[in-house]
């Protein structure tokens, strides 16, 4: 689908004083990329306003936000309290310039599950929900070009007694823009969500 951006300038005001401003990662869900059948969280196909370049997905659109095979969903993966970031920046050259989304985690404990993460995601690409302390939900990925873990990504067994010990999850991607799920939207919603895996 062609899309037209026709936005004018719009001033960009002070953020709500009472709203949710907390900074960090709460949690991410994440799913193969050959996983999924398709993304239907889109952006609009004509963009008047800052917010609908990066704004995907609406009230009005049709199933889940993400469709799989029966039998795939997302899998939740926990971030600890003040070591998760997720940071979006410019790149390219003029005219042909776009963005790498960056998103750190970390999960503490050196354990066997980490472990195996890693081995099994080390060359495979990824969709990844992330879950901010503000209340707002990003979609790294796309169905045809994922989120790969990156060379900085480590997991270790500390040193002294007092060391954190974990694994420290460093996800690269490139896009043309963000993309952020419309206000309200949640993984658990049953008609707009994801397909989620239950751990129980």
């Amino acid at each position: 689908m062609s899309r037209r951006c026709n936005i004018t300038p719009q001033n960009i005001a002070e953020s709500d004083t009472c709203g949710n401003n907390q900074s960090g990662v709460r949690t991410i869900y994440f799913i193969a990329k050959e996983d999924v059948t398709t993304v239907n969280a889109l952006r609009p196909a004509t963009i008047t306003t800052y917010a609908e370049r990066v704004v995907i997905g609406s009230a009005a659109m049709e199933g889940k936000a993400v469709t799989c095979p029966t039998g795939k969903g997302f899998m939740k993966m926990f971030c600890g309290e003040d070591l998760g970031e997720l940071v979006y920046t410019p790149q390219g050259q003029h005219g042909s310039r776009s963005f790498k989304a960056e998103l750190e985690i970390f999960h503490p404990a050196f354990k066997a599950d980490i472990l195996g993460f890693v081995a099994v995601h080390n060359n495979q690409e990824l969709l990844i929900v992330v879950e901010l302390n503000n209340d707002q939900f990003h979609l790294l990925g796309t169905t045809r070009r994922g989120v790969r873990l990156a060379d900085s990504t480590k997991v270790t067994s500390g040193k002294a007694v007092t060391d954190a010990n974990g694994a420290e999850c460093h996800f690269e991607w490139n896009t043309d823009a963000p993309q952020v799920f419309y206000e309200g939207w949640t993984p658990e919603d049953d008609t707009h969500g994801l397909p989620l895996i239950s751990e129980e």
